[in-house]
């Protein structure tokens, strides 16, 4: 992470990301096996699901500076799945942040 001040308006999306670690972390379970569901938090959890938060740890991780090159190789090869929820994955998004990192 840069050196970046933190402000109050971070906060949330900040919080937000340490979720998101979380949940992760949890049903991470789902990188290596595909098919099964997780049980967590009250929900079932299936491997689209830890696509879709991948994605949003990648929207909010940039702006921090964090390392999010692999997501960028992750969520690449995952274009059927972001589809499913309507979420674009350029390959100029993909460009621009592994040459940042």
């Amino acid at each position: 992470m840069n050196n970046q001040p933190i402000c109050a308006e971070d906060l949330p999306r900040l919080i937000r990301l340490q979720e998101l670690c979380k949940t992760m972390n949890a049903i991470e379970h789902l990188a290596a096996a595909r098919q099964d569901k997780v049980v967590y938090a009250g929900r079932i959890w299936r491997y689209a699901d830890l696509v879709y938060l991948g994605y949003e740890y990648y929207v909010l991780a940039i702006p921090y500076g964090l390392k999010v090159d692999n997501f960028c190789q992750w969520l690449a090869a995952e274009q059927a799945i972001l589809q499913q929820f309507n979420l674009a994955w350029p390959v100029a998004t993909l460009t621009a942040a592994t040459a940042e990192a």
